[in-house]
């Protein structure tokens, strides 16, 4: 193994992707379902889950190669000296499951993976999944499942049954945070009043464009105009009835003829006008005749964007009035602690960014809080969620407040340091959406000294 460069993956050991025609694959990045890990229509999920084959490959990923993952582009290489991340192998609960209803889609993208002249449809045995096999997965998983993501390629709501899915899972299941990514056009007022009255917690729209003629490059077959109103109507349904879910993203990708920065202005604007939650770029290198040069990764202009790509972190936006940024002085200096007893410190937080900081949320997703990271001297990290602390209120933009932060007991005398940032909880840290972090050195001292 010594010639062969180590990687990692993440899905393996916490997803698992069911296709409309029931086979079971390990990743978003098997779109002809060419790596099966087994088949619903043969086994149930949790056995697949649990069964060798899927051991065998966290095996692999433990020692930094899994020859079953070297076809596939989620992978991770480590860099020169980077350690192997060593997981469980014996996984009895799985975390996240990506279904996707079906493989059928209204539009067909400029050379895309899933358009219809791909040959994508082709290598499924059939188009639909079930409904009856949908509450299948969905039942023998849903008590412990985190996360449902109902689409991967196909458009969801060409399904005919898609909303019944969406609310037969939170109906039953109403703790699982179901997520759905949309081009929109199949959506009308019924779906959409249907959708938010059950309650899906995130729901991302697709659009690349300011008008017509850009959208449709790439969204061959697609009509700006009643896409641009659905968002409306979808954002406006949302507002009416005073929820806070759905959180809805609008995701932007750059191609060669939408990536001026004056079409990009006009872009953000819309969104801004729409209302919606967050608006990011995505940056791709395909297809090969569409790709934005400009923006490819490592440029300088790709610099410039960079805490306002989708991928960057959960809470990256190109929205001035809806970005996440604090400023973070803590007041009680130095900061001591006596071994084996907690302690707690006095810090002051400033909303400096344009988005609202909930202090508590319905579905506890999403709310604000002030975090502290434990390093130890060298800056090697221990605990990243060492202490939490919750907001006395909400804070809008330019708003401060003071809190108290309880600091667990460490049983070793000694120096650490202390990271702190703001958390958007269940989603980022701040930090990696362009805010700045604290640092402050923490002494833990014996009783005597």
């Amino acid at each position: 193994m010594d010639n062969k460069r180590q990687f990692t993956c993440d899905w393996i050991f916490n997803i698992l992707v069911v296709l409309c025609d029931g086979k079971v694959v390990c990743g978003c990045a098997d779109p002809r379902g060419e790596r099966p890990l087994g088949n619903i229509n043969d086994q149930g999920l949790h056995s697949i889950w649990t069964s060798e084959k899927v051991k065998d490959i966290r095996r692999g990923l433990n020692l930094g190669y899994a020859p079953f993952c070297l076809d596939c582009g989620l992978k991770r290489y480590l860099k020169p000296g980077e350690k192997v991340i060593k997981r469980p192998v014996e996984l009895d609960t799985i975390p996240r499951v990506f279904i996707e209803p079906t493989i059928l889609c209204n539009l067909s993208c400029f050379q895309s993976v899933c358009s219809k002249e791909s040959g994508i449809i082709n290598t499924r045995s059939k188009k639909n999944l079930s409904f009856q096999e949908f509450k299948k997965i969905v039942d023998e998983v849903g008590n412990t499942l985190v996360r449902l993501d109902l689409f991967n390629y196909g458009e969801p709501f060409v399904h005919p049954q898609a909303v019944e899915m969406i609310e037969y899972t939170k109906q039953k299941y109403p703790g699982i945070y179901l997520y759905i990514s949309t081009n929109g056009l199949m959506l009308d007022d019924e779906k959409i009043q249907r959708i938010v009255a059950a309650g899906v917690d995130e729901f991302t729209f697709s659009v690349d464009g300011a008008d017509q003629e850009t959208y449709e490059k790439y969204r061959c077959g697609g009509n700006f105009q009643k896409v641009l109103n659905i968002m409306k109507r979808f954002v406006a349904e949302r507002n009416k009835i005073g929820k806070e879910i759905p959180f809805i993203n609008w995701r932007c990708i750059l191609f060669k003829w939408n990536d001026s920065k004056q079409h990009m202005n006009k872009i953000q604007k819309l969104a801004e006008k729409i209302g919606v939650d967050r608006f990011t770029w995505e940056i791709t290198d395909h297809p090969e005749a569409g790709k934005s040069e400009k923006y490819q990764i490592g440029t300088k202009h790709w610099e410039k964007i960079f805490f306002e790509i989708w991928d960057t972190s959960g809470i990256s936006n190109a929205l001035k009035n809806k970005r996440f940024s604090a400023k973070i002085k803590v007041l009680s200096s130095p900061v001591k602690a006596l071994v084996s007893k907690p302690t707690r410190v006095k810090v002051k937080v400033k909303n400096i960014g344009g988005a609202y900081w909930p202090d508590h949320t319905f579905s506890g997703r999403r709310l604000i809080r002030l975090g502290a990271q434990l390093y130890d001297l060298t800056k090697n990290l221990i605990d990243q969620n060492y202490a939490r602390a919750f907001l006395p209120r909400p804070i809008s933009a330019g708003q401060s407040a003071t809190l108290d932060i309880e600091l667990p007991e460490i049983s070793e005398i000694g120096d650490y340091w202390l990271k702190f940032d703001m958390v958007s909880e269940g989603v980022d840290w701040f930090e990696p959406a362009g805010s700045t972090v604290t640092w402050k050195k923490m002494k833990v001292i014996n009783t005597n000294g």
